[in-house]
């Protein structure tokens, strides 16, 4: 599954949008919702030009809800939602349950030897072997794919998921006269999951973090800058979670960890394309009213302290050098969160930006470079990210010298009223260009409802960009991009001893 990263790029697309008082008129006609009594609510964006619908599962539970010893366990819980049901995905779930109890059992006496004072290698070795035999046991009883399978036998397209620190998502578009069977598979995975072929797909995690990761020199560059710039709140953990968690996360932590947080009160599906109101009605009442009404996920209640001064890192690898600097920004909920966009723009978007134009055209001393806000989540506090790669014969050194003149003039110059208006212009035509999407737009009515309590959210305050001036730049730059409010991570080249 796809690391879902992009949908706070859809968020962005489509609240940018909307502050550029684009006329959202015709969209809000075409957008009904409803609500189950469990607390399960449905958000419809009807269009009818084309048979195809697609479907959006927005779960409020990310990297950023788990805990010591189970981090990981989101994205775990992603892949396992793919192994079918007792229904789906078995050839005989009696003879297989009874298997997976034992699995279960022996584990527990695995991390029961492995968490002692003194491990007996001997029980472990004798434990483990016990493990895969009953994994062999298991599998005769297991029909692979076959989730994936059913659906695209009828058509569907487009089958992913994804888990931010933020959210988990699930999605994919079938035939518009398929939708009943998305409603069958869609609730019963979410009512009754059977999380097999668990140990399997650990291994195929733990490789996902291997090559993510501990054999990936960026992976780490910027595992170690959340971790640096993070001292408190859980965005500090990558999101795929330490390789010993990954290992410790036991089918009964995610059982515990599926019921708390997949819950009809702390899910939203959206439903794009051509389906009529009164028809999924009926097929959400008769499908989903059966997943636990349970309750809304509470905010994370950990509040990062205000940084006491500049943190550095540096990682040295047989590879490309790297530098990447981050500063203390506010969530998307805030009314500076918008202003970052049109910085990106400034600095690093196009060739006219300011540090394009600087470092990679003129000085040719990077390679290039990317600015974000909103790293690694946006739902809470986190970061703006300004990331480049020195070219031959140029250092990070002297790169990081040119983005500090560059800050320090907008500190103590502003911007011109022509880049600002040039900013503007930009986003707008590449936002444009994204209302082709019915999935972007409905993302961006997903990531409203969750994240700012209401989808209509996504339609307030439509003139909100045209009314930033270049003081208000200045004075966001000023305010966060400041040296004690960053930490910095450089990747530098191993030098060959002689």
């Amino acid at each position: 599954m796809k690391k879902c990263l992009y949908f706070f790029v859809f968020l962005v697309i489509f609240s940018l949008l909307v502050s550029a008082g684009y006329d959202f008129s015709n969209i809000k006609e075409k957008i009904s919702t409803f609500t189950l009594v469990n607390g399960l609510k449905f958000i419809l964006l009807e269009d009818h030009s084309v048979p195809i619908v697609s479907f959006v599962t927005y779960v409020n539970v990310g990297g950023s809800d788990e805990r010591i010893g189970i981090y990981g366990i989101s994205h775990f819980l992603e892949h396992m939602a793919f192994k079918g049901t007792s229904e789906i995905g078995t050839t005989d779930f009696k003879k297989e349950k009874k298997i997976l109890t034992k699995m279960d059992a022996v584990f527990d006496k695995i991390l029961a030897e492995r968490d002692s004072l003194n491990p007996d290698e001997e029980k472990l070795k004798k434990y483990n072997e016990e493990l895969e035999k009953l994994k062999e046991e298991a599998a005769r009883y297991v029909d692979p794919n076959d989730f994936d399978s059913i659906l695209k036998r009828h058509g569907a397209v487009g089958i992913n998921a994804g888990t931010s620190k933020d959210a988990t998502m699930y999605f994919l578009s079938l035939p518009s006269n398929k939708i009943e069977l998305w409603a069958y598979l869609e609730s019963s995975r979410f009512t009754d999951p059977v999380f097999r072929e668990f140990f399997k797909e650990r291994g195929v995690i733990k490789e996902e973090r291997r090559t993510r990761t501990e054999n990936n020199p960026f992976g780490k560059l910027f595992e170690e800058l959340l971790s640096l710039a993070f001292k408190d709140h859980p965005y500090r953990v990558n999101g795929i979670g330490p390789m010993s968690n990954i290992e410790h996360i036991s089918r009964k932590d995610m059982t515990a960890y599926f019921r708390a947080n997949y819950t009809a009160e702390n899910m939203v599906i959206g439903v794009t394309g051509d389906v009529y109101p009164q028809q999924l009605k009926k097929l959400a009442r008769d499908y989903f009213s059966k997943i636990p009404a349970g309750r809304k996920k509470p905010r994370v209640f950990t509040v990062e302290p205000k940084q006491l001064g500049e943190k550095t890192i540096t990682i040295f690898e047989d590879s490309q050098p790297a530098l990447a600097l981050v500063y203390h920004c506010p969530s998307v909920l805030h009314e500076d969160f918008v202003k970052f966009s049109l910085l990106d723009n400034i600095l690093t978007a196009g060739r006219s930006s300011r540090l394009n134009k600087k470092m990679v055209i003129t000085d040719k001393s990077a390679l290039g470079v990317i600015s974000l806000a909103g790293i690694p989540g946006d739902k809470y506090p986190g970061l703006y990210l300004i990331f480049t790669l020195p070219n031959m014969e140029h250092t990070n050194k002297e790169l990081l010298r040119v983005i500090d003149e560059e800050i320090e003039k907008i500190q103590n110059e502003s911007v011109s009223e022509d880049e600002l208006k040039s900013a503007k212009t930009r986003i707008k035509a590449g936002i444009l260009s994204g209302m082709k999407s019915n999935r972007g737009l409905l993302m961006g009515l997903l990531n409203a409802e969750v994240k700012s309590g209401s989808w209509e959210k996504a339609f307030d305050d439509l003139n909100e960009i045209e009314k930033v001036t270049t003081e208000d730049i200045r004075e966001l730059v000023k305010q966060y991009l400041n040296k004690d409010n960053r930490s910095i991570a450089r990747l530098e080249k191993k030098e060959v001893k002689k």
